[in-house]
């Protein structure tokens, strides 16, 4: 499908919000909980991409209390104990279900989806249309290409700090997110700047190791939003996954998709904001010894973003 079909995809589409960057956390509606009950909220997050790596990028997370997460760890390490579950392997039959029967991996791979919509999890991912945004603005993807990540990173961060203000009673939410080595100093800067405007909601972040059963549900629900997103772009009249059904339909999960033609207007947008000083960028840089590198960019915007409030 060429770039204008890309930008034609319906805003109808079911369980989409597509253009909206930080959604309003209202459409989902916010638990309550009894008194006595453990009431801590912690999200788990990690990313998927289709198989390329050219296509399209998910980063999508899972929020809940402690007795929400304790719950469905239980029932989780009780479907197949202590092995540590990676959809995309399940489904394939590499890494620890290599030696699977292909339909009992189909078998587990439901089953697995199964307990995540019948858990009391709430989940939000962002998705990106990667050959859209390159065709529409290739030297920004060429000099960046991290950003993606960075994009659906900050807004399912933010999307789900905003839930949880909601929560009653409310509290503080701790992120955890898959360990990737590429992208983790740099998450972590960018989750520093998003606190300094969110000091009440978010906790702190964290990075886990995939035997952690709630990384593993995110990598599902990553999974799950990223190949929606791959068939719906290049082929509209695909049915959707049952998997995807099955989550979908529970009404707890929600998603942000950017396409091409959106993508071009958000560099338009930027081009109005205000004008960053890059001769004071350089001074800083060279007063703290500083390379001139994507991490040291985040870490100057983000002092000066914030010393502008």
């Amino acid at each position: 499908m060429d770039g204008a079909g890309r930008s034609g995809v319906k805003q109808s589409w079911s369980g989409s919000n597509y253009g909206n960057n930080y959604l309003d956390s209202t459409c989902l509606e916010a638990p309550r909980w009894n008194d006595g009950e453990i009431v801590m909220l912690s999200v788990f997050g990690d990313e998927s991409h289709d198989s390329s790596k050219a296509r399209v990028f998910a980063v999508a997370g899972l929020l809940g209390s402690g007795d929400d997460w304790e719950t469905f760890r239980q029932r989780w390490r009780d479907r197949l104990g202590n092995i540590v579950f990676h959809a995309a392997d399940c489904e394939s039959g590499h890494g620890d279900f290599r030696e699977m029967l292909e339909a009992d991996r189909l078998q587990l791979h439901r089953d697995r989806t199964k307990i995540l919509a019948d858990s009391k999890l709430m989940g939000y991912g962002a998705a990106i249309d990667l050959a859209g945004c390159r065709k529409v603005n290739p030297s920004v993807m060429a000099d960046f290409p991290d950003m993606p990540y960075y994009d659906c990173f900050v807004k399912t961060v933010v999307y789900l700090s905003n839930l949880s203000a909601v929560f009653i009673p409310r509290d503080r939410v701790e992120f955890t997110f898959d360990q990737h080595r590429e992208t983790q100093y740099n998450a972590g800067i960018l989750y520093d700047w998003i606190t300094a405007y969110k000091p009440h909601t978010v906790e702190k972040i964290s990075f886990a190791t995939r035997k952690e059963p709630g990384v593993q549900a995110a990598d599902l629900w990553a999974r799950e939003l990223m190949k929606r997103c791959d068939t719906h772009l290049f082929n509209e009249r695909a049915n959707p996954r049952p998997q995807w059904k099955t989550i979908i339909n529970t009404k707890r999960f929600k998603f942000g998709f950017t396409v091409g033609h959106q993508f071009a207007e958000t560099m338009k947008q930027m081009e109005t904001m205000p004008v960053i000083d890059h001769a004071d960028y350089e001074q800083w840089r060279v007063n703290n010894k500083l390379v001139d590198n994507l991490s040291h960019r985040f870490r100057y915007f983000a002092r000066w973003d914030i010393g502008r409030e």
